[in-house]
């Protein structure tokens, strides 16, 4: 129940500024938190949270799930990341991560999240930070030259190749746009191609796609009804709005190049 006594127009001034300013402030140390939750539960939800693995750390085995043939039963736990690793990283990376993205290792450990686009890397307790520096390391000869680009996952829709932060082009708060390098499209102009304007960004629309009921991004008029097309353009539109510097500007050929055409809700 709404109560008047609570709203902002009967506080002062200066708590609502408060307010505010705390409100924003959260949200950008939650986004990427909210974002491995919502994974994790559509994980859940289709159970899809085993693995074939036969490495896998002991406390990261399901005991409350049977395995299929090799395939283990995972569960996500606290991450063991510290300040000094994210340090340790940024060394070798020859800057800064996003805070988000920072906030994003520090959270929980994880096979697997949602793949829309991007498929982070696998994020396993005592294995985790080797990864990363070796798609780093593996990536780092093949980038443009005079680039400055971190990868930290793949590109999924056409196998292109690995999911960056573009150090070059840094956002007031420090954060990144995210790129993908295409294999394909070695020196050329479509070599790195937009995909979101921000890390926050990213994380903002990726947890609107885990908690949606359907996948919209792909569609297949051989497959899917008129009426099913017509929901995912009006979800592809809404995904669209979150990221307009991003996925609904310069990377909105990638996000609308998967026979789904987005249709504002009448």
């Amino acid at each position: 129940m709404h109560h008047p006594q609570f709203s902002n127009q009967n506080r002062p001034a200066q708590s609502r500024d408060r307010s505010r300013y705390l409100a924003k402030h959260v949200t950008a140390n939650t986004v990427a938190t909210d974002y491995v939750d919502a994974a994790l539960d559509s994980l859940r939800r289709h159970d899809m949270m085993r693995c074939p693995d036969p490495r896998m750390p002991s406390e990261m085995r399901d005991p409350h799930l049977p395995a299929t043939d090799d395939w283990l039963p995972w569960q996500p736990i606290a991450s063991s990341v510290t300040d000094q690793d994210i340090a340790d990283l940024e060394a070798h990376f020859g800057g800064p991560l996003p805070s988000s993205y920072a906030t994003f290792l520090k959270y929980r450990h994880f096979y697997d999240l949602t793949e829309c686009g991007v498929r982070f890397e696998r994020h396993v307790i005592g294995r985790w930070k080797e990864e990363l520096l070796k798609l780093f390391n593996t990536y780092q000869q093949h980038f443009p030259s005079g680039s400055h680009l971190v990868p930290f996952g793949h590109e999924t829709f056409m196998d292109a190749g690995p999911v960056c932060f573009d150090y070059q082009n840094r956002h007031a708060n420090g954060d990144c746009s995210i790129v993908i390098w295409d294999h394909e499209w070695v020196n050329t102009d479509q070599e790195v191609k937009p995909m979101f304007s921000s890390s926050q960004k990213m994380f903002e629309a990726l947890t609107f796609v885990a908690t949606s009921e359907i996948g919209f991004v792909y569609g297949d008029p051989d497959e899917d009804s008129e009426e099913e097309l017509i929901q995912k353009g009006h979800l592809l539109a809404r995904f669209l709005a979150i990221d307009p510097n991003g996925t609904g500007g310069p990377a909105r050929e990638y996000w609308t190049g998967w026979g789904v055409t987005p249709q504002i809700a009448k």
